[in-house]
């Protein structure tokens, strides 16, 4: 008998690619620092590179990660993790609980300047370390043995595992750092601890991260090479996906999945994730500042024709900024779009039709974007509202937000079945992610209490109470749970959809 094989088959063996798998991801990273990263496409390659004492499976479940073990103290405040003690660094050197201490230190160090430094301000400490208030050794952090970790808390957190999955949860290898400092994570300099090691990074070319030998589990992972190529725009990731240059796509237009349901069914993997899609006002420009505007603008929007007219993968409307997914949490209800009221309410902020509210909206560039903004500009239309769209790519595009250099922009929030995560956004002291700059002390008294709450369902309640706060002053515009939509070759095997979209490398293998 004799096989032909497929010409793009051909090719993919000639050219070694085999033991490859590509996947396209959605930009450029601007860096592979853990304690620095700011974007989704970040971490989606840190995940390969580092494990955090705690890590995911392939379908999304806590499990042990460079810990094999941990306990914690009755009252919620004393976390003990015992270190995989056959763990290295991929040079080779033991990882340690000391390498532990100087990463959560790093972290919360004003000096480093990690945005998402708040993520480990459950530890003791850590906050007033990073506000410059307190001296970076009373962190909550010590290695009273090699292999043992111990960290105490400000107050019972019950998501502290969940909270360390995490990148700005990542050891950093301090041997690495202090040999080449900020370059140390460049090719040929960058250790990591994780199932893989940085090979090549061309920017706007690839990423390309090779099996890391001394990674613990090493034997069970069978793909020796991953490359990840960022596309930004979804209609040339499925093109280049369609020509068989890709084995992975993490996006694709929502308009297409119908015909490939139809047509590449097997490749399809559609998902809801942990997520809340929003608009954001920044609240020091006027006339963004007045909440009748905010609210006028917020009255204007019909999410379900976002959502079903526009998208059509399946989104869920959020009406909160806590995603209708996270479970054991009274969700925001339905809010009706109300034209007349939106009007009246521009009327009495000055806006009339002979002077009407004009105003740029931001987005990140991409198709699906771009449709959603239209559509958000034709029902602002409709109140009198003239908008001007811009758009730029995704990490530039949340520069400016940091910066709050906008006026209303397209923002999201990724991450835990936790609802003080997304809450914490509007706080005033959170730093640079809350975008709006938005202050209400009532809404930043309500979230330190409920930090304070070891009882579960009061501390639920009053993170509802600071949620409906939010809400009143118009502070954002909640929208939608993403959807996420991935093609992955049928010959790549181990792809489980989980609502973390996380799918570390170290669990693929190739039919």
């Amino acid at each position: 008998m004799r096989v032909f094989l497929p010409l793009f088959a051909l090719w993919y063996c000639v050219n070694g690619l085999a033991d490859i798998i590509r996947i396209g991801n959605t930009g450029e990273p601007a860096t592979l620092d853990p304690h620095r990263y700011n974007l989704r496409l970040e971490e989606t390659i840190l995940n390969d590179l580092y494990l955090g004492l705690t890590t995911m499976d392939a379908a999304g479940n806590i499990v042990p990660g460079a810990a094999l073990s941990w306990e914690v103290s009755s009252d919620g405040l004393t976390w003990t993790f015992d270190l995989r003690p056959n763990a290295r660094w991929s040079d080779g050197e033991p990882v340690t609980a000391s390498d532990f201490v100087y990463s959560y230190r790093r972290l919360v160090n004003p000096e480093t300047a990690s945005s998402l430094a708040f993520f480990m301000y459950p530890i003791k400490n850590a906050e007033a370390i990073n506000s410059g208030t307190a001296a970076l050794n009373s962190l909550g952090v010590s290695a009273p043995t090699t292999h043992r970790l111990r960290i105490q808390l400000e107050k019972p957190f019950p998501f502290f595992a969940e909270r360390l999955l995490y990148p700005t949860a990542y050891p950093v290898p301090p041997h690495a750092i202090a040999t080449h400092g900020d370059d140390w994570v460049k090719p040929g300099n960058m250790v990591t601890n994780g199932a893989f090691v940085l090979a090549d990074w061309r920017p706007q070319g690839f990423v390309e991260l090779v099996k890391n030998q001394y990674f613990h589990d090493a034997s069970n992972v069978t793909l020796p090479k991953v490359r990840y190529i960022p596309i930004q725009n979804a209609t040339t990731a499925l093109n280049r996906y369609r020509a068989g240059e890709l084995d992975v796509i993490l996006d694709f237009p929502p308009g297409e999945l119908r015909w490939l349901r139809q047509h590449m069914a097997d490749h399809v993997r559609v998902s809801p994730l942990l997520s809340v899609m929003y608009l954001v006002f920044n609240v020091t420009e006027p006339p963004f500042d007045d909440p009748r505007v905010r609210k006028a603008l917020a009255l204007a929007i019909d999410r379900r024709i976002l959502t079903e007219k526009v998208l059509k993968s399946g989104e869920l409307v959020s009406y909160g900024l806590v995603p209708s997914m996270v479970a054991n949490y009274p969700h925001a209800t339905t809010q009706l779009p109300d034209i007349a009221l939106a009007r009246d309410l521009l009327t009495a902020a000055g806006f009339t039709q002979n002077n009407p509210l004009k105003l740029t909206l931001r987005y990140i560039s991409g198709d699906e974007n771009k449709r959603v903004q239209i559509a958000i500009a034709s029902m602002w239309r409709s109140v009198g509202v003239q908008t001007s769209l811009h758009h730029t790519e995704l990490s530039v595009h949340f520069a400016d937000l940091r910066q709050a250099n906008f006026q209303v922009a397209q923002a999201g929030w990724f991450g835990e079945n936790n609802p003080e995560h997304y809450l914490e956004l509007l706080m005033s002291d959170i730093g640079d992610v809350n975008y709006g700059r938005y202050v209400s002390p009532k809404y930043d008294r309500l979230i330190r209490q409920a930090k304070r709450t070891a009882d579960l369902e009061t501390r639920i309640t009053l993170l509802k109470g600071a949620e409906i706060e939010g809400l009143r002053d118009f502070a954002v515009i909640p929208l939608y749970s993403v959807m996420i939509r991935s093609l992955v070759d049928p010959r790549i095997l181990g792809w489980r959809t989980n609502p973390r979209n996380v799918h570390g490398v170290r669990y693929l293998h190739r039919k």
